[in-house]
């Protein structure tokens, strides 16, 4: 090796997972994490709505 590879330091040094599917990872989890945003307010709203027809 030449000493230039030598300091070069890995893109994911501790870690096997490819560039590709950290970029998948990401997305699903933003995916995810809106779709259980949506749900929190409908159900949060819904909830007033309901509440608020009682009086």
């Amino acid at each position: 090796m030449t000493p230039d590879e030598q300091k070069k330091a890995p893109k994911y040094a501790d870690s096997s997972i490819s560039d590709e599917a950290f970029k998948k990872m990401i997305i699903w989890f933003a995916i995810y994490a809106g779709l259980f945003c949506l749900g929190v307010v409908l159900v949060v709203n819904a909830d007033n709505l309901f509440f608020s027809g009682l009086k």
